[in-house]
């Protein structure tokens, strides 16, 4: 379902997009990083912005998610060994460790 989702976003933001580059004729000078670029229309520059911030937060959650992921694997691993032993703990044989319950002598 997220899959669907992403796509419905990613065609609407190509057709506002396009809708937005066929109705505007604004075009901007940006100065930027010691280069001039003039007569940018103001479309580009809204699309380039909000496209390098898409990437960012794309890298962002993608590191967090294998992050996440790697934690995953290393609590399953410790679930794992847990299980296990609790298993070879059940199967030991029970020693003899329960006092007498009457002191010698005394018949009860």
């Amino acid at each position: 379902m997220g899959i669907v989702k992403g796509l419905f976003y990613l065609l609407l933001l190509v057709v506002l997009a396009t809708f937005f580059a066929m109705n505007s004729s604004s075009s901007v000078d940006i100065h930027l990083f010691g280069q001039d670029y003039l007569d940018v229309q103001l479309v580009w520059v809204l699309l380039v912005t909000f496209l390098i911030g898409f990437l960012t937060c794309f890298v962002m959650a993608a590191v967090r998610e294998l992050r996440i992921h790697g934690q995953m694997r290393g609590l399953k691993r410790t679930l794992q060994t847990r299980e296990k032993e609790i298993v070879e703990l059940r199967t030991l044989p029970l020693q003899d460790y329960a006092p007498a319950l009457a002191p010698e002598g005394r018949d009860g």
